[in-house]
């Protein structure tokens, strides 16, 4: 009986390896994409602190430093797509806010970038991005309360499941970008997760 189980697991994975030896024009669940995406994401972005480095000779106990924004502001992000073949062409647009006691900071990056697939298999296909553009960054406390705009750039990639032909479920998306500050170019990132529709 253990023989017998255990030819049938060979046979088993012998069989999933040759199916998997198949070319990719051959694969029963990786008809032609759709040419264009909509996409909408739950996101959070790392916060880019506004105060430039405070030297304050023998501070008082609890001292405040001001509004020094430090976590994870949550928000959403939309995009659009438009693809040939296993590259596409992406417009993403997001709103991200944080806030505690002492202020708030909103991020609103609008970008514009290249993404490029990999083959789908088993419903599942990968992709890499590079996107630029500029940010809506609006700082409200006591001691910093402005809105500018900033340029931003971004690379990235992500994780995709196809529910339906139409359908996908964005397993993951993550981004690390350099975003202008007040006090020169900062390192943030972004990671992101929801659905996208194809048409």
């Amino acid at each position: 009986m253990r023989r017998l189980l255990l030819l049938v697991l060979i046979l088993g994975c012998l069989a999933g390896i040759a199916y998997a030896q198949y070319p990719a024009a051959d694969w029963p669940d990786t008809d032609t994409p759709p040419p264009f995406e909509v996409y909408a994401l739950a996101s959070g972005m790392r916060t880019v602190d506004a105060t430039p480095t405070l030297v304050i000779k023998n501070p008082a106990p609890n001292q405040s430093f001001g509004f020094t924004p430090s976590g994870v502001a949550s928000g959403a992000q939309v995009g659009f797509v438009w693809r040939q073949e296993n590259i596409g062409l992406v417009a993403d647009l997001g709103f991200h806010k944080y806030s505690d006691r002492t202020g708030s900071t909103s991020l609103a990056p609008l970008m514009l970038g290249v993404r490029v697939y990999s083959d789908e298999h088993f419903r599942t296909s990968f992709f890499g991005e590079g996107l630029a553009g500029a940010y809506r960054w609006t700082e409200s406390a006591d001691k910093a309360n402005f809105t500018t705009v900033k340029g931003i750039v971004a690379a990235g990639g992500g994780m995709d499941i196809r529910l339906t032909r139409r359908l996908v479920f964005r397993v993951f998306e993550i981004q690390l970008m350099i975003a202008g500050a007040r006090v020169g170019p900062l390192l943030t990132s972004r990671a992101s997760t929801g659905f996208a529709v194809r048409f």
